[in-house]
Protein backbone atom coordinates (compact mmCIF):
# COMPACT_ATOMS: atom_id res chain seq x y z
CA UNK A 1 0.00 0.00 0.00
CA UNK A 2 1.44 3.87 -0.37
CA UNK A 3 1.46 6.10 1.84
CA UNK A 4 3.07 4.21 4.64
CA UNK A 5 2.20 6.10 7.59
CA UNK A 6 1.51 5.60 11.04
CA UNK A 7 -1.38 2.68 11.76
CA UNK A 8 -3.20 4.99 13.96
CA UNK A 9 -6.17 2.98 15.39
CA UNK A 10 -4.57 -0.70 14.73
CA UNK A 11 -2.24 0.56 17.03
CA UNK A 12 -4.88 1.84 19.61
CA UNK A 13 -6.26 -1.55 19.64
CA UNK A 14 -2.52 -3.05 20.22
CA UNK A 15 -2.10 -1.08 22.83
CA UNK A 16 -5.14 -2.06 24.90
CA UNK A 17 -4.31 -5.83 23.93
CA UNK A 18 -1.21 -5.53 25.55
CA UNK A 19 -2.33 -3.11 28.60
CA UNK A 20 -4.91 -6.11 29.19
CA UNK A 21 -1.98 -8.74 29.64
CA UNK A 22 -3.45 -10.62 26.84
CA UNK A 23 0.14 -11.07 25.13
CA UNK A 24 0.90 -13.49 28.13
CA UNK A 25 4.74 -13.79 28.04
CA UNK A 26 5.16 -12.13 24.94
CA UNK A 27 6.95 -9.31 26.60
CA UNK A 28 9.21 -8.20 22.85
CA UNK A 29 5.54 -7.34 22.66
CA UNK A 30 5.34 -4.40 24.72
CA UNK A 31 8.80 -3.59 24.09
CA UNK A 32 8.22 -3.44 20.02
CA UNK A 33 4.36 -1.50 20.04
CA UNK A 34 5.75 1.55 18.34
CA UNK A 35 8.05 0.03 15.77
CA UNK A 36 5.24 -1.98 15.39
CA UNK A 37 2.60 0.75 14.06
CA UNK A 38 5.08 2.84 12.75
CA UNK A 39 6.69 1.49 10.26
CA UNK A 40 9.73 4.53 9.93
CA UNK A 41 10.99 2.97 12.34
CA UNK A 42 12.35 0.14 10.23
CA UNK A 43 13.08 2.37 7.09
CA UNK A 44 13.40 5.79 7.41
CA UNK A 45 11.68 7.44 4.48
CA UNK A 46 9.35 4.33 3.56
CA UNK A 47 6.57 5.49 1.76
CA UNK A 48 4.71 1.93 0.54
CA UNK A 49 4.17 -1.46 2.29
CA UNK A 50 4.13 -4.48 0.18
CA UNK A 51 2.23 -7.25 1.75
CA UNK A 52 2.55 -10.82 0.53
CA UNK A 53 0.87 -13.93 0.84
CA UNK A 54 1.64 -17.83 0.48
CA UNK A 55 -0.67 -20.39 0.86
CA UNK A 56 0.59 -23.51 2.87
CA UNK A 57 -0.45 -27.14 2.29
CA UNK A 58 -4.23 -28.05 3.51
CA UNK A 59 -3.97 -31.75 2.88
CA UNK A 60 -3.97 -34.41 5.62
CA UNK A 61 -5.87 -31.79 8.60
CA UNK A 62 -4.51 -34.41 11.14
CA UNK A 63 -0.86 -35.66 10.30
CA UNK A 64 1.12 -36.06 12.89
CA UNK A 65 2.83 -37.87 15.33
CA UNK A 66 0.51 -40.39 16.65
CA UNK A 67 -1.26 -39.57 18.90
CA UNK A 68 -0.22 -35.85 18.71
CA UNK A 69 -1.77 -33.05 15.80
CA UNK A 70 1.00 -30.43 14.31
CA UNK A 71 -0.79 -27.29 13.16
CA UNK A 72 -0.79 -26.93 9.00
CA UNK A 73 1.51 -24.53 8.42
CA UNK A 74 4.34 -26.26 10.95
CA UNK A 75 4.00 -29.50 8.95
CA UNK A 76 7.17 -28.48 6.16
CA UNK A 77 10.12 -26.28 6.07
CA UNK A 78 9.90 -23.19 8.32
CA UNK A 79 7.71 -20.82 6.33
CA UNK A 80 10.42 -17.64 7.57
CA UNK A 81 13.15 -19.75 5.24
CA UNK A 82 10.48 -19.75 2.47
CA UNK A 83 8.88 -16.62 2.63
CA UNK A 84 12.05 -14.91 3.27
CA UNK A 85 13.83 -15.80 0.14
CA UNK A 86 10.85 -14.26 -1.73
CA UNK A 87 10.44 -11.41 -0.09
CA UNK A 88 14.36 -10.57 -0.52
CA UNK A 89 13.52 -11.05 -4.13
CA UNK A 90 11.05 -8.43 -4.13
CA UNK A 91 13.74 -6.20 -1.92
CA UNK A 92 16.42 -6.81 -4.42
CA UNK A 93 13.78 -5.68 -7.44
CA UNK A 94 13.46 -2.73 -5.62
CA UNK A 95 16.96 -1.81 -4.52
CA UNK A 96 18.19 -2.51 -8.43
CA UNK A 97 15.94 0.27 -9.62
CA UNK A 98 17.26 2.92 -7.05
CA UNK A 99 14.85 2.61 -4.06
CA UNK A 100 15.30 1.86 -0.50
CA UNK A 101 14.35 -1.31 0.53
CA UNK A 102 13.46 -4.46 3.90
CA UNK A 103 12.24 -7.76 3.93
CA UNK A 104 10.54 -9.24 6.65
CA UNK A 105 8.77 -12.55 7.92
CA UNK A 106 8.77 -12.44 11.29
CA UNK A 107 11.83 -10.47 11.52
CA UNK A 108 11.10 -7.16 12.35
CA UNK A 109 8.20 -5.85 14.30
CA UNK A 110 5.88 -5.14 11.96
CA UNK A 111 2.24 -5.36 12.46
CA UNK A 112 1.61 -7.59 9.76
CA UNK A 113 -1.93 -8.43 9.72
CA UNK A 114 -2.89 -4.98 9.95
CA UNK A 115 -1.07 -3.52 6.89
CA UNK A 116 -2.85 -7.06 4.89
CA UNK A 117 -5.71 -5.21 5.56
CA UNK A 118 -4.72 -1.61 4.66
CA UNK A 119 -2.96 -3.43 1.01
CA UNK A 120 -6.05 -5.06 0.29
CA UNK A 121 -4.62 -8.53 0.75
CA UNK A 122 -7.15 -9.66 3.14
CA UNK A 123 -9.84 -8.80 6.16
CA UNK A 124 -9.11 -9.95 9.50
CA UNK A 125 -11.36 -12.41 10.88
CA UNK A 126 -12.80 -12.61 14.34
CA UNK A 127 -10.69 -15.37 15.08
CA UNK A 128 -7.72 -12.46 14.41
CA UNK A 129 -6.40 -14.38 11.44
CA UNK A 130 -6.05 -12.94 8.54
CA UNK A 131 -8.55 -13.68 5.63
CA UNK A 132 -7.74 -13.96 1.88
CA UNK A 133 -10.97 -14.07 -0.39
CA UNK A 134 -10.41 -17.34 -2.34
CA UNK A 135 -7.52 -18.71 -0.32
CA UNK A 136 -9.25 -18.46 3.16
CA UNK A 137 -7.03 -17.55 6.09
CA UNK A 138 -4.19 -20.88 5.44
CA UNK A 139 -1.84 -18.15 4.45
CA UNK A 140 1.53 -16.94 5.87
CA UNK A 141 2.47 -12.97 5.11
CA UNK A 142 5.94 -11.18 4.19
CA UNK A 143 6.35 -7.60 3.81
CA UNK A 144 8.45 -5.58 2.09
CA UNK A 145 9.22 -1.56 3.31
CA UNK A 146 9.94 0.69 0.61
CA UNK A 147 10.70 4.31 -0.02
CA UNK A 148 9.09 3.74 -3.53
CA UNK A 149 5.81 5.49 -3.77
CA UNK A 150 2.93 2.56 -5.23
CA UNK A 151 -0.43 2.77 -6.37
CA UNK A 152 -2.39 1.41 -3.06
CA UNK A 153 -5.14 -1.54 -3.65
CA UNK A 154 -8.14 -0.61 -1.82
CA UNK A 155 -8.75 -2.11 1.52
CA UNK A 156 -11.19 -5.10 2.08
CA UNK A 157 -13.59 -4.52 4.52
CA UNK A 158 -14.52 -7.24 6.92
CA UNK A 159 -17.18 -9.72 5.45
CA UNK A 160 -17.63 -12.28 8.47
CA UNK A 161 -21.22 -10.74 9.78
CA UNK A 162 -23.02 -12.72 12.19
CA UNK A 163 -20.96 -15.89 11.95
CA UNK A 164 -19.07 -16.42 15.23
CA UNK A 165 -18.11 -20.55 14.25
CA UNK A 166 -14.45 -19.51 14.87
CA UNK A 167 -15.41 -18.27 18.08
CA UNK A 168 -16.96 -21.22 19.13
CA UNK A 169 -14.75 -23.67 17.90
CA UNK A 170 -11.98 -22.69 20.29
CA UNK A 171 -11.17 -25.69 22.27
CA UNK A 172 -10.07 -23.49 25.53
CA UNK A 173 -12.26 -20.42 25.41
CA UNK A 174 -9.30 -17.95 24.04
CA UNK A 175 -11.50 -15.60 22.52
CA UNK A 176 -13.09 -13.00 24.94
CA UNK A 177 -15.32 -11.75 22.00
CA UNK A 178 -15.20 -10.97 17.75
CA UNK A 179 -11.16 -9.90 17.30
CA UNK A 180 -10.56 -10.28 21.06
CA UNK A 181 -8.15 -13.09 21.28
CA UNK A 182 -6.70 -13.48 24.76
CA UNK A 183 -3.19 -15.54 23.99
CA UNK A 184 -2.81 -16.55 27.40
CA UNK A 185 -5.73 -19.51 26.58
CA UNK A 186 -4.91 -20.39 23.01
CA UNK A 187 -3.13 -23.74 22.39
CA UNK A 188 -0.78 -22.08 19.67
CA UNK A 189 0.52 -19.49 22.46
CA UNK A 190 0.81 -22.31 24.82
CA UNK A 191 1.71 -24.85 22.95
CA UNK A 192 4.56 -22.43 20.86
CA UNK A 193 5.61 -19.23 22.51
CA UNK A 194 5.00 -19.89 26.28
CA UNK A 195 8.22 -21.40 28.23
CA UNK A 196 6.50 -22.50 31.59
CA UNK A 197 4.07 -24.87 32.73
CA UNK A 198 0.62 -25.09 31.06
CA UNK A 199 -2.17 -23.76 33.64
CA UNK A 200 -3.89 -26.68 34.78
CA UNK A 201 -7.24 -25.85 34.06
CA UNK A 202 -6.16 -25.54 30.17
CA UNK A 203 -4.72 -29.08 29.67
CA UNK A 204 -7.46 -31.23 28.79
CA UNK A 205 -8.45 -28.48 25.92
CA UNK A 206 -4.82 -29.30 24.39
CA UNK A 207 -6.31 -32.19 23.84
CA UNK A 208 -3.88 -34.31 21.16
CA UNK A 209 -2.24 -30.75 19.45
CA UNK A 210 1.38 -31.16 20.01
CA UNK A 211 2.20 -28.17 18.19
CA UNK A 212 -0.45 -25.43 17.63
CA UNK A 213 -3.41 -25.65 16.78
CA UNK A 214 -5.74 -25.64 13.53
CA UNK A 215 -9.70 -25.47 15.16
CA UNK A 216 -10.54 -21.96 14.63
CA UNK A 217 -9.58 -21.60 10.56
CA UNK A 218 -11.11 -25.33 10.53
CA UNK A 219 -14.32 -23.69 11.61
CA UNK A 220 -14.47 -20.90 9.44
CA UNK A 221 -16.66 -21.11 6.65
CA UNK A 222 -14.05 -18.81 3.92
CA UNK A 223 -11.47 -21.70 4.69
CA UNK A 224 -13.56 -24.36 3.11
CA UNK A 225 -12.09 -23.80 -0.41
CA UNK A 226 -10.28 -26.30 -2.45
CA UNK A 227 -6.71 -27.42 -1.75
CA UNK A 228 -4.55 -25.57 -3.72
CA UNK A 229 -2.37 -27.83 -5.90
CA UNK A 230 0.82 -29.54 -4.65
CA UNK A 231 3.19 -28.05 -6.30
CA UNK A 232 2.02 -24.53 -5.22
CA UNK A 233 2.66 -25.59 -1.41
CA UNK A 234 5.56 -28.13 -2.02
CA UNK A 235 8.04 -26.27 0.38
CA UNK A 236 5.57 -26.94 3.53
CA UNK A 237 4.54 -30.94 1.86
CA UNK A 238 4.39 -32.72 5.03
CA UNK A 239 8.01 -33.66 6.86
CA UNK A 240 8.26 -37.21 7.01
CA UNK A 241 9.75 -36.91 9.84
CA UNK A 242 6.33 -36.36 11.72
CA UNK A 243 4.68 -39.80 10.06
CA UNK A 244 7.90 -41.50 11.38
CA UNK A 245 8.02 -40.13 14.91
CA UNK A 246 5.60 -41.30 17.84
CA UNK A 247 4.58 -37.84 20.20
CA UNK A 248 6.96 -40.10 22.66
CA UNK A 249 10.27 -39.01 20.42
CA UNK A 250 9.98 -35.97 22.54
CA UNK A 251 10.09 -37.33 25.61
CA UNK A 252 13.19 -38.89 25.30
CA UNK A 253 15.48 -36.44 23.20
CA UNK A 254 18.50 -34.63 24.15
CA UNK A 255 19.15 -31.49 23.05
CA UNK A 256 21.37 -31.91 20.39
CA UNK A 257 18.88 -35.19 18.50
CA UNK A 258 16.22 -32.32 19.34
CA UNK A 259 18.26 -29.78 17.32
CA UNK A 260 18.78 -31.97 14.85
CA UNK A 261 15.35 -33.93 14.26
CA UNK A 262 13.56 -30.35 13.77
CA UNK A 263 16.46 -28.82 12.35
CA UNK A 264 15.25 -25.86 9.53
CA UNK A 265 11.58 -26.49 10.84
CA UNK A 266 9.12 -24.56 13.21
CA UNK A 267 9.01 -27.04 15.71
CA UNK A 268 12.44 -25.71 17.00
CA UNK A 269 10.55 -22.55 18.18
CA UNK A 270 9.54 -24.13 21.57
CA UNK A 271 12.99 -25.54 22.27
CA UNK A 272 13.38 -29.12 23.82
CA UNK A 273 11.77 -29.05 26.89
CA UNK A 274 8.73 -26.86 25.67
CA UNK A 275 8.27 -29.75 22.89
CA UNK A 276 9.09 -32.42 25.68
CA UNK A 277 6.34 -30.97 28.09
CA UNK A 278 3.63 -30.50 25.11
CA UNK A 279 4.27 -34.43 24.54
CA UNK A 280 3.87 -35.43 27.81
CA UNK A 281 0.17 -33.47 27.98
CA UNK A 282 -0.42 -35.01 24.59
CA UNK A 283 -0.36 -38.12 26.28
CA UNK A 284 -1.30 -37.83 29.33
CA UNK A 285 -4.85 -36.90 27.25
CA UNK A 286 -4.79 -39.29 24.20
CA UNK A 287 -2.24 -41.59 25.07
CA UNK A 288 -2.44 -45.43 26.47
CA UNK A 289 -1.15 -47.61 28.77
CA UNK A 290 1.63 -48.74 26.33
CA UNK A 291 2.96 -45.03 27.32
CA UNK A 292 3.26 -45.18 30.83
CA UNK A 293 6.76 -45.94 31.14
CA UNK A 294 8.52 -43.14 28.66
CA UNK A 295 5.63 -40.88 31.56
CA UNK A 296 7.32 -42.06 34.52
CA UNK A 297 10.74 -41.76 33.00
CA UNK A 298 10.42 -38.54 32.19
CA UNK A 299 8.75 -37.70 35.71
CA UNK A 300 11.78 -39.45 36.79
CA UNK A 301 14.60 -38.29 35.38
CA UNK A 302 13.82 -35.13 32.48
CA UNK A 303 16.41 -32.05 33.66
CA UNK A 304 13.56 -29.90 32.96
CA UNK A 305 11.02 -29.38 35.98
CA UNK A 306 8.26 -28.51 33.54
CA UNK A 307 8.82 -31.77 31.47
CA UNK A 308 8.99 -33.20 35.26
CA UNK A 309 5.57 -31.85 36.11
CA UNK A 310 3.89 -32.19 32.79
CA UNK A 311 4.98 -35.98 33.08
CA UNK A 312 3.85 -36.62 36.27
CA UNK A 313 0.28 -34.91 35.57
CA UNK A 314 0.02 -36.61 32.54
CA UNK A 315 0.43 -40.50 34.14
CA UNK A 316 -2.07 -38.98 36.92
CA UNK A 317 -4.05 -38.69 33.78
CA UNK A 318 -3.32 -41.67 32.33
CA UNK A 319 -4.65 -43.35 35.28
CA UNK A 320 -7.40 -42.27 36.01
CA UNK A 321 -8.80 -42.49 32.20
CA UNK A 322 -7.88 -46.20 32.08
CA UNK A 323 -9.14 -47.06 34.97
Amino acid sequence: MDGAGVLAPEGRWLASWVAAGRHGTMEYMARTLDARVDPRKLLSGVASVIVLAAEHTRQDPRRGPAPGSIARYARGRDYHNVLGKRARVVARLLRSRGHEARSTVDSAPMFERAWAGRSGVGFSGKNCCTIVPGLGSHVLLATVLTSARLEPDAPIPPRCGSCRACLDACPTGAFAGPFELDARRCVSYLTIENRGPIPEPLREGIGDRLFGCDECQEACPFCRTAPPPEGATAPFALDRRWVESDATTFLRLDDASFAELTRATPLRRPGRSGMARNAAIVLGNAGSAVHVPVLAEAARSDPSPVVREAAAWALRRLRDRLG
